[in-house]
């Protein structure tokens, strides 16, 4: 770029030469061309470094009045030092460098960055330098966006811009050197026109048409050079004359107002627009030579726009990027101590973007006083070891609020002089306040799985990647015989040796299983620990592996406890799942799972034995299932006592049993039976007597399914249980009765006493024969459901509570359940129900009311009540028969049948005292 430039500038010379003649063609003033150019021009005194020249660009740039700004030295403008600033003149006007990039303080107080073209000069005799200045620093910060975002985007976008700025430099010079080249005019014309024609900016010559209102409605081509065609792709012989909407007739109109307001009034202008109809951008500086007529320097900035648009594009999406990731970044220039924050920055500590200043002390004042002398010993380190320690630190600001925010400071510095020294810096601040609360959070809920896992009901053991210990709980500790402290760092297999318990044999460790296999194991079952003491501990465990958040293991940790208690209570379990809980036998689920292994040709024939206690259900309504339960496991006993080892015996229901006889045939399954048989009275109670039916069938082939067995077992069990069953209860309700008589005498005296008045009274209602025996019986076992009431109750010489009440108002109903288990007793069961009813509906248990209530209930309902009040009572003395008899009038209808009353008072006192039913005086 620099070889191009010094090349462009031998032309200039020439081109200031030559000017005149371009002059005269163009009919263009060159001192307008100067004043009027966009471009920033300075000429500098080399001697002093006073601003003896400048256009009207360079007014505007710098923000100072023309006469304040050529009354300054170039060192009120330039931030380098007054040496430095000589030295680049030096170069400058030696041409030994034309191109520099400076520091301009503006009149605002503002600093820009500037590129600058220097040339020397000589105007009236005296030594300049001619700078042409471009504002650089929408680039630079375009640059440093970039940079920052892909190693800070180092791409410069100079293109174009030279090319305007060295015409420019041209034009000026032409400016100075016209008066002393009018002489070589005419003989330098050809070679002024051609430089005209190739030179790189577009040129074109332009007559503004009006309407009759004076208003522009086109223009004119007037002329044109090479580069004008060029960018235009518009021949200069084709357009020469004509105007622009018969060139192009989709022309925009405010290029037409544009230039027409240039030409009308005088006023040069810069813009910079887009042409539709060429489809590019221009960049135009043009003026008006002479009323009507304007002249357009034209430069093709379509790559830059799009340039720039890109860079745009590029530094909204670092923008955004750092704004969702939480970041801001800076750019600190180290020379004049400025420095750039970005509004992501900024709105991290909850200011605005213009709220704070862009300088290192804004940053210096909000950061934490604790944490800025460590960050500026980072940058020291950074600095003097050029680079290589990396500038990084976490570090805390005040949010807006007074809040902390934590952030990441990281930078690298970009820039050094040849001495080695730093220029600038860049560098990014990223939002770690959340990751901050979290960190510290997982400190904590650290610090809580620590102090948990050491508080655990069950050991815990924490291992590293090599298997040796690092953490070991109090149980652990309890449970191993190691101290945390000598177990720490041994290996896991020395502190936790386990063996099986049918083997003998040292089990593999499950911290190695988990290494191998990355997946939590559990340990087999049967697993012993062998303590450092030499003790043997039945354990249980489970390891998992320990992993970052890559998903690499980094250790394991294993979590056991003493199995011996839960071992013993799943012994229990099991023994409980295959056998009956009160007789000790195996269950129906153990008979089941039997069956299926024993149902085999080895086992054949094979017996299966039906067996059923007679009268169960009558014992438990009787005596209660305490006595059932008795029953039960004397029948158990039974069969344990005569059945041979091998022999699987089982209760399958409530009085149900089987006994499965591996490799017996049906005669010696008779003999076992025989023997049953033969001890059964040895099992007998005194109180309740043991009957047993049984039936039983054999498998001998494969044909036969188990199903026909077990049906024919059960089938010849149950004709065994027809002829057993009605005996047996009859035995049973006599012991019943036999027992309520032993509990207490005055029960045998009542019923005895009920008996024979509900016969006579049945006698006196000409009843026949077979319901005066059935009224007979029905009162000896009235009372029968008093056997499952408490004796306290009923002794009890006070008044009963109302839940002793209620449990003796139970009996008639479990009198009926008793009685009706003789299919014979069904009638005499209802009577003993409805014995407590009364007459007018009030009775229990039922309540039934008049004809409702059998007649045999409500003569054993008066029987029951005369005897009762006519007999001693621990709670009162009897009544005469005479006071009774009242008693019983005084309820009839009420209580009692009434027609039954007045039958049974013929019955007690017929034909006076000496009625033949009348009863024996009750002492």
């Amino acid at each position: 770029m620099k070889y191009v430039v010094k090349i462009l500038v031998k032309l200039l010379v020439t081109f200031i030469v030559f000017t005149p003649v371009f002059v005269q063609a163009s009919n263009v003033n060159p001192f307008d061309l100067f004043e009027n150019h966009g471009s920033v021009m300075l000429l500098i005194d080399t001697k002093s470094g006073d601003i003896v020249g400048a256009n009207k660009a360079a007014v505007h740039f710098y923000g100072y009045p023309r006469e304040k700004l050529l009354s300054m030295n170039i060192n009120a403008i330039n931030t380098l030092s007054p040496s430095e600033i000589s030295d680049e003149m030096a170069a400058a006007q030696n041409q030994k460098r034309h191109y520099f990039i400076f520091t301009h303080r503006l009149a605002d107080g503002t600093f820009k960055n500037v590129e600058v073209y220097s040339y020397p000069y000589m105007m009236n005799n005296k030594e300049t330098l001619f700078s042409i200045i471009h504002n650089i620093t929408p680039r630079i910060q375009a640059e440093n966006t970039l940079r920052q975002r892909n190693l800070w985007i180092q791409t410069i976008l100079l293109t174009g811009s030279l090319i305007v700025l060295i015409f420019s430099a041209v034009l000026i010079r032409a400016l100075n050197k016209i008066k002393s080249v009018h002489k070589a005019l005419e003989e330098k014309n050809v070679q002024a026109q051609n430089l005209f024609s190739n030179m790189q900016e577009g040129f074109a010559l332009h007559e503004i048409i009006c309407n009759e209102r004076g208003e522009p409605i086109d223009y004119r081509f007037l002329d044109t050079n090479k580069a004008f065609e060029a960018m235009t792709s518009l021949k200069s012989e084709a357009i020469k004359d004509k105007t622009v909407l018969e060139v192009l007739p989709e022309t925009e109109d405010y290029w037409i107002e544009k230039y027409g307001q240039v030409a009308l009034s005088g006023q040069p202008l810069h813009f910079e627009n887009y042409s539709k109809e060429m489809g590019k951008y221009f960049s135009v500086n043009v003026f008006s030579p002479e009323k009507g007529k304007f002249a357009t320097l034209i430069s093709d900035i379509t790559t830059q726009v799009l340039s720039k648009e890109a860079i745009a594009r590029e530094k909204n999406i670092l923008e955004r990027i750092l704004e969702d990731t939480l970041a801001g970044y800076w750019d600190w220039n180290l020379v004049d101590h400025t420095e750039y924050l970005s509004p992501g920055f900024k709105k991290m500590l909850g200011y605005e973007d213009d709220e704070l200043p862009n300088s290192p002390e804004t940053w210096q004042r909000l950061i934490y006083a604790e944490d800025l002398p460590g960050t500026l010993e980072c940058f020291k380190q950074h600095v003097d070891s050029l680079g290589k320690i990396p500038f990084y630190n976490e570090v805390r600001y005040r949010h807006k609020d007074g809040s902390t925010v934590w952030v990441i400071c990281a930078g690298h510095v970009l820039e050094w002089d040849d001495e080695n020294k730093p220029l600038r810096m860049v560098g990014c601040h990223i939002d770690i306040t959340e990751s901050k609360k979290l960190e510290q959070s997982l400190d904590e809920e650290r610090e809580r799985f620590k102090m948990t896992m050491l508080s655990m009901g069950d050991g815990v053991i924490s291992v590293d990647i090599n298997g040796r210990i690092k953490i070991m709980n109090a149980v652990a500790e309890k449970l191993t015989g190691w101290t945390g402290a000598d177990a720490c760092g041994k290996p896991f297999e020395e502190v936790f040796n386990i063996i099986s318990e049918q083997t003998r044999l040292r089990c593999d460790s499950p911290i190695q299983r988990v290494f191998d296999t990355g997946q939590i194991v559990a340990m087999d079952n049967h697993t012993l620990l062998m303590t450092r003491d030499g003790r043997e501990i039945p354990v249980e465990d489970s390891a998992a592996p320990i992993k970052d958040k890559e998903g690499n293991i980094k250790g394991a940790v294993l979590v056991f406890r003493d199995f011996t208690e839960k071992k013993e209570k799943l012994e229990q379990i099991k023994y409980l799942s295959f056998h009956d809980q009160l007789t000790g036998l195996y269950n129906r689920r153990f008979f089941e799972e039997e069956l299926k292994r024993l149902d085999t040709s080895s086992n054949w024939p094979l017996t299966l034995v039906m067996l059923d206690v007679n009268g169960l259900k009558l014992i438990n309504d009787a005596f209660g299932h305490v006595m059932g339960d008795r029953i039960l496991q004397r029948a158990a006993n039974l069969m344990r006592t005569v059945c041979r080892t091998g022999d699987i015996i089982a209760r399958i229901g409530g009085d149900e049993f089987v006994i499965l006889l591996p490799r017996t045939s049906s005669k010696e399954a008779a003999c076992i039976l025989e023997q049953i048989i033969e001890v059964l009275p040895e099992e007998q109670d005194e109180s309740v007597h043991l009957s047993i039916s049984y039936g039983w069938a054999t498998k001998e082939t494969s044909d036969v399914m188990f199903s026909d067995i077990f049906k024919a077992a059960e089938d010849h069990m149950y004709r065994q249980k027809l002829s057993e069953s009605r005996s047996m209860r009859y035995k049973t309700i006599d012991s019943i009765i036999k027992t309520l008589y032993e509990k207490t005498l005055l029960e045998k005296q009542h019923a005895e006493h009920v008996s024979q008045l509900c016969r006579s009274l049945a006698l006196a209602m000409k009843l026949d024969s077979d319901d005066v025996r059935e009224l007979e019986t029905a009162g000896l076992v009235h009372d029968i459901g008093k056997i499952a009431i408490d004796l306290s109750i009923l002794d009890k010489p006070s008044k009963l509570s109302d839940e002793e009440r209620s449990e003796i108002q139970r009996h008639p109903e479990i009198g009926y359940q008793i009685v009706r288990a003789i299919n014979e007793f069904t009638r005499l069961a209802e009577y003993i129900l409805a014995h407590h009813e009364r007459w007018d509906g009030a009775g229990y248990p039922r309540g039934l009311k008049g004809e409702e209530i059998p007649v045999g209930a409500r003569i054993m309902a008066i029987a029951d009540a005369y005897d009762a009040m006519t007999s001693e009572r621990p709670y009162r003395k009897a009544l005469s028969k005479e006071a009774a008899m009242e008693e019983l009038k005084k309820n009839a209808g009420t209580q009692f049948d009434p027609d039954m009353i007045y039958v049974f008072d013929k019955v007690i006192f017929k034909d006076g005292r000496d009625n033949k039913w009348e009863l024996e005086p009750k002492n």
